[in-house]
C-alpha cells in the first residue's frame, strides 16, 4: 500500500472510532509501528488528527472546518483570478450550481455580466449576495452549519438530486498527490458527488494551497471534471501525469 492510500485509510478508520492505537493500525495495514507513527505525525502536522499517548484521535468536523471569515481573506487575489476564468465557462440562460466556499463566492460576485442566470447553492452568504443583485437564486434547504453558514444534511442532498444544471462549480479542501479531490466531512462529500451527477459540465476551482494535502473524504478525482481551474504551477512530472489522465487544466499561469 502506497503512502497516499495508507493516509486515506487511516482517516477512514479514525472516522469510525474515537481513538486508534498505533499497534492496531500497524496490524491492520501490515506495516511497522514506526511507519504508522510517521503517518500520524504527518496527519497531525496537517491539523487532521490529534496525537495522544499510544495513538491518535481524529479532529472533529467542527474543528476541521475553518471559520468562514478567516478563509475569505486567504489567497483572495488568486481566488479572484480563478473566478475570472470560471466566468468564461458561464453563458446567458445557464442554470448553474455553486458550491459553498470563499473561492466560489468570488465567482458569484461577478455574475452580473451574464444575463438570465439561475443559480442553485447551499451557501447562505452566496445566496444573499446574489439576491441583492437580482440574480434568480435557489437556496437549498437543510441544517445550517453555523461556522461556515451553509446548509447541509439529508434535506439538502434530497433537494439537490431533483435539479439538472448546465454546470456545477465546486471547491475542495485538499487534492492528494494521486489527484484525488477531498472534503473534510462525509456530508459535504456526498453533496459534491450529487452536484457532479446533475451537471452537464463540472468545474473544480482550487488555488495552489490545496494540492498535496489530505482531508477525510474523497468525492472525485481531477479526471472527473470538465475542467480544473487553478493557479498551481505543476512540475513536469505532474504535467505528464495530468496529460496521461486527460485532465483539462484551465490555469492562471
Amino acid at each position: 500500500m502506497i503512502a497516499d492510500q495508507r493516509l486515506n485509510e487511516i482517516l477512514q478508520i479514525m472516522s469510525q472510532k474515537e481513538f486508534v492505537e498505533v499497534e492496531d493500525l500497524a496490524a491492520r495495514m501490515k506495516v511497522s509501528s514506526m511507519t504508522i507513527r510517521r503517518d500520524l505525525q504527518k496527519l497531525s502536522d496537517m491539523g487532521m488528527v490529534r496525537r495522544q499517548y499510544g495513538g491518535a484521535s481524529l479532529v472533529t468536523d467542527a474543528q476541521l472546518e475553518n471559520d468562514y471569515s478567516s478563509k475569505k481573506v486567504k489567497n483572495q487575489t488568486n481566488k479572484q483570478k480563478l473566478a475570472q476564468i470560471a466566468l468564461k465557462q458561464i453563458h446567458k440562460n445557464d442554470i448553474i450550481y455553486l458550491d459553498a466556499g470563499t473561492t466560489i463566492f468570488e465567482l458569484a460576485s461577478i455574475l452580473n455580466s451574464r444575463q438570465n442566470l439561475t443559480v442553485i447553492t447551499n451557501d447562505i452568504l452566496i445566496a444573499t449576495d446574489l439576491c441583492k443583485r437580482d440574480i434568480n437564486t435557489i437556496l437549498l434547504g437543510g441544517t445550517i452549519q453555523k461556522a461556515t453558514l451553509v446548509t447541509i444534511g439529508s434535506s439538502t442532498l434530497d433537494s439537490l438530486q431533483d435539479f439538472r444544471v448546465t454546470s456545477s462549480f465546486l471547491g475542495a479542501s485538499a487534492i492528494s498527490t494521486a489527484f484525488d479531490v477531498l472534503s473534510p466531512t462525509v456530508d459535504k462529500a456526498h453533496l459534491k458527488k450529487i452536484a457532479i451527477q446533475i451537471a452537464q459540465k463540472t468545474y473544480l476551482m482550487v488555488d495552489s494551497s490545496k494540492f498535496n494535502n489530505y482531508a477525510l473524504q474523497k468525492f472525485a478525482n481531477l479526471s472527473d471534471f470538465t475542467g480544473v481551474i487553478t493557479d498551481r504551477k505543476f512540475s513536469q512530472a505532474e504535467r505528464s501525469k495530468l496529460d496521461s489522465l486527460y485532465i483539462n487544466i484551465l490555469d492562471t499561469v
